[in-house]
């Protein structure tokens, strides 16, 4: 009796019918529409929606993975971890990962030239595949659960702060200290504009406002699993007037939003200090990733500037006869 050969996996973008398995992409399926018109017209309409793939073998789905761009330019894209369905299959959860990630890099548009995820630090595995599919460590983060109770009466905040809502003005106050805790490499991979930021607005989110200097921001990290965790991002330098503004900001925000989490610099010492201080539990550190696909260009050699030798020296030779060299011993 022979085996039966092994089937292979399929991935292909996210239908209506792929909704009994994963309900909860259905609010997905829209967005998906809507960045296949956006790759269309990338001229006309910004990058905003998010695309879903999914795997599939014999049986029907396996897996699901949700990509969004981080910027208009639709130039970096995240991944969301996959999401894993809990039944039997003769594909290995690590091959099943593999062939969805590497498939969904593979089938990006032209324009995408980059590509992060966020990962727990302490997944080796995920890591390790990571690493494997073109991936490196980019920056790590730390995330923060609030309390469960606040213990901050909320008070107005001190003389001359305000707390606004992320506009045009103060987003662009904002870019600058965004972009100060992101190396070089970081940047040209994310390849973000302050334009941006206007899209990392909602509940939650703000600007600490010094007069027209700010001290601090809070911007949404994402969607799906990030949607409820907020990245509060301040200047390289500590200023003191946080110690007196943060914890009215940090009992305002779980009050007034459903904030699930912070996520901060992982080596950010001041900022780990405060919130331990007002009750905020520490979680699992993050790991951001990345992988750029850009190519660099090499000039094409210019055979009009290679020359040997004997043609730049014969410049160099007299016309005439050499004249003698004067000599230095005794006549």
């Amino acid at each position: 009796m022979t085996a039966q050969p092994l089937q292979p996996l399929k991935v292909e973008p996210l239908s209506p019918t792929h909704l009994a398995w994963f309900p909860q992409l259905q609010t997905v399926l829209l967005g998906d529409w809507l960045a296949r018109v956006e790759q269309r017209f990338p001229d006309l309409l910004p990058s905003r929606s998010p695309r879903c793939f999914i795997a599939l073998d014999a049986d029907g789905p396996l897996a699901a993975v949700v990509v969004q761009p981080i910027n208009r330019r639709g130039s970096c894209w995240t991944l969301q971890r996959p999401q894993q369905l809990i039944r039997e299959s003769v594909h290995g959860l690590r091959t099943v990962q593999r062939t969805l990630l590497q498939t969904v890099l593979q089938q990006g548009d032209r324009q995408v030239g980059s590509w992060v995820i966020r990962c727990p630090a302490g997944d080796a595995d995920a890591i390790a595949l990571l690493r494997e599919l073109g991936f490196q460590p980019l920056r790590p983060f730390q995330v923060w659960h609030p309390p469960a109770n606040p213990s901050t009466p909320i008070e107005p905040l001190p003389q001359g702060l305000t707390w606004q809502p992320i506009n045009r003005r103060n987003a662009q106050r904002l870019w600058p200290i965004e972009q100060g805790g992101c190396f070089s490499h970081l940047r040209q991979i994310t390849d973000r504009h302050w334009l941006d930021l206007l899209d990392r607005r909602g509940p939650g989110c703000g600007v600490l406002m010094a007069g027209d200097a700010v001290l601090a921001g809070c911007l949404r990290l994402g969607e799906g699993e990030d949607q409820h965790t907020l990245e509060l991002i301040r200047d390289v330098a500590w200023d003191p007037r946080l110690d007196q503004a943060l914890p009215q900001l940090l009992s305002r925000l779980q009050r007034q939003s459903c904030v699930a989490g912070l996520s901060t610099a992982l080596n950010d010492a001041p900022m780990a200090e405060l919130l331990s201080r007002e009750g905020w539990r520490r979680g699992a550190e993050q790991l951001l990733m990345g992988r750029s696909m850009w190519r660099r260009q090499t000039a094409p050699r210019n055979l009009q500037l290679s020359r040997s030798f004997d043609q730049v020296l014969g410049r160099l030779r007299p016309q005439g006869q050499p004249m003698p060299s004067p000599s230095l011993g005794r006549r």
